[in-house]
């Protein structure tokens, strides 16, 4: 087999000579982080085990080709919506008749892109969550919209955590941040998006926050492409 065969799809390099549009292998990968985090919220029941949904992710990957995962996924209910970090995965806790369930689910492709998604789900009647979750999102895809190419990471950073202070939500991620790099064998390469990196954003990067409002934690990520003359949400 030739090796340049083994090369994978990503082919870019930071900086201004980056791609005009995102990979066609990241872009496969992140429709399937996308579809299966939503299979796996869309069981959300009172009674289901976060072992449970891991094992629905890791089904809907084996069905739907992929080769393996670059992390754990990650899967929440209730207190343990407030932590989402490589070492602590899911458990045998079971979701309460009012709840919260997050998954974070990171997939390799067969050509070696990798994919990075979380959706949240609310459980039985729960308005402040439900409000919480709707407000979380707004803000999200309300930063995502002003994400431009070359922008430094902590200018982001700023524009997100803006919003959620100004209405009322604390950040929980462990290290400070609202996301990181992401490329095909490695994710972090260029840093985290949070208020001490500068580092100008192209290429794929996910976009995560992650924070709390009273007692309710959620959590949402998308994937971004920083192109050389736009920004597209994959």
């Amino acid at each position: 087999m030739p090796a340049s065969s083994m090369k994978p799809a990503w082919g870019y390099r930071p900086g201004p000579d980056v791609a005009f549009e995102a990979p066609q292998g990241l872009r496969a990968a992140q429709r399937l982080a996308k579809a299966a985090a939503l299979s796996a919220v869309a069981a959300a029941r009172a009674g289901i085990a976060e072992n449970e949904v891991e094992e629905q992710v890791h089904s809907y990957f084996r069905q739907h080709g992929a080769t393996g995962i670059w992390t754990i996924t990650n899967v929440g209910l209730g207190e343990n919506t407030r932590v989402c970090f490589p070492t602590q995965g899911p458990s045998d806790k079971r979701a309460a008749e009012q709840d919260v369930l997050m998954v974070d689910v990171h997939p390799i492709t067969a050509d070696g892109s990798w994919g990075d998604c979380t959706r949240c789900a609310v459980i039985g009647d729960y308005p402040e969550a439900a409000q919480a979750l709707g407000d979380l999102e707004r803000i999200h895809y309300e930063t995502l919209a002003l994400c431009r190419p070359g922008m430094p990471a902590n200018e982001l950073f700023g524009l997100s955590h803006e919003r959620l202070t100004r209405e009322g939500f604390i950040l929980l991620d462990a290290l400070g941040n609202i996301g990181h790099s992401l490329t095909a064998g490695a994710a972090y390469t260029h840093g985290f998006i949070d208020a001490g990196n500068a580092t100008p954003m192209w290429g794929a990067w996910a976009i995560e926050p992650f924070a709390q409002r009273g007692e309710v934690a959620v959590k949402v990520e998308d994937v971004v492409w920083f192109g050389r003359d736009g920004c597209e949400i994959l």
